[in-house]
């Protein structure tokens, strides 16, 4: 399953997701999770924080989910 997730739950109040109609990580994983989803590919995120994107995603996601979750950079191959 693929999903947009704008941003970090924690961040919802600076980059306003809802206001955009996007979700965050905790929306995106816990819909997935509830779902039975087996693998979850979070894309369309915001760029503040590049370097630490993947691990913070992953963190967060990891709490609601229990597949394997996915956060691709920018030009990532993701061979199905």
């Amino acid at each position: 399953m693929t999903y947009e997730a704008f941003c970090l739950y924690s961040q919802s109040d600076i980059f306003d997701p809802y206001e955009k109609h996007h979700s965050t990580v905790k929306d995106a994983c816990k819909l997935a999770e509830r779902l039975g989803v087996k693998n979850l590919l979070l894309y369309h995120t915001e760029d503040r924080n590049l370097a630490n994107r993947k691990e913070l995603y992953s963190n967060e996601g990891s709490r609601y989910f229990n597949g394997a979750l996915w956060i691709p950079d920018d030009l990532d191959s993701i061979v199905l």
